[in-house]
């Protein structure tokens, strides 16, 4: 199977994770976006595959390492998908396709992502991994310019009826290690309670900060 390109759109740090808010500190959610951050570029560096990090943030671009492509977001630009549109009208696709991958998934592995790339169809088709609350946490597009996209809300809904519509081959990919983001205190919750949770970087972090007791004290 072609390796895909990997496009990791990043939030700035320092704004990210703003529904946690309730329960972490500014710095903690800093320091939480940027482990996921590093556990998602080692695991793409691991498959061996090219990365393109699309941010407005040099700290971003700094965990991200040298051996990636860096694209910066265009400020004429106002939104996710149009920076992400913007960003794959710039780089050049293999044959493997482009992978959306979103920078906050705790338990991305290289073995996950390179089940997720054998699971795809030939092109054109879409090959998605939906979350928990029904976004899009990680999309192989074959070809990767098939049909315009809808992050937010409902976007795993919105991605299949435009891939769809746009005659391509939808599959879904059922992935623990891909559906789980920090996005709520309860994703939080569900990282630190899942076997080996505690030991990714994400986890040792909540674990230090005591963040069960924590939860239980609100």
């Amino acid at each position: 199977m072609d390796a895909p390109l990997v496009l990791v759109p990043v939030n700035r740090l320092d704004r990210a994770k703003g529904r946690l808010a309730e329960l972490l500190a500014p710095e903690e959610r800093v320091a939480i976006a940027e482990a996921t951050l590093r556990t998602v570029v080692d695991a793409v560096r691991t498959a061996g595959w090219p990365l393109v990090i699309l941010t407005a943030d040099k700290r971003a671009h700094d965990v991200a390492g040298r051996d990636a492509e860096h694209l910066d977001e265009d400020p004429a630009l106002r939104g996710l998908n149009a920076q992400i549109e913007a960003a794959l009208r710039t780089v050049e696709a293999p044959p493997g396709g482009v992978l959306i991958l979103h920078a906050d998934l705790p338990l991305a592995s290289a073995k996950a992502l390179m089940a997720l790339s054998e699971a795809a169809a030939p092109p054109p088709s879409v090959t998605m991994v939906r979350s928990g609350d029904g976004g899009t946490n990680a999309m192989l597009l074959r070809p990767h310019l098939g049909f315009r996209l809808a992050y937010g809300v409902d976007s795993f809904e919105r991605h299949r009826e435009a891939a769809t519509t746009a005659g391509m081959e939808v599959r879904v990919v059922e992935s623990e290690e891909l559906s789980l983001d920090l996005d709520t205190p309860a994703d939080l919750l569900a990282l630190v309670s899942r076997p080996g949770g505690r030991d990714t970087r994400a986890g040792r972090l909540l674990s230090s900060w005591k963040i069960t007791e924590r939860m239980a004290a609100r």
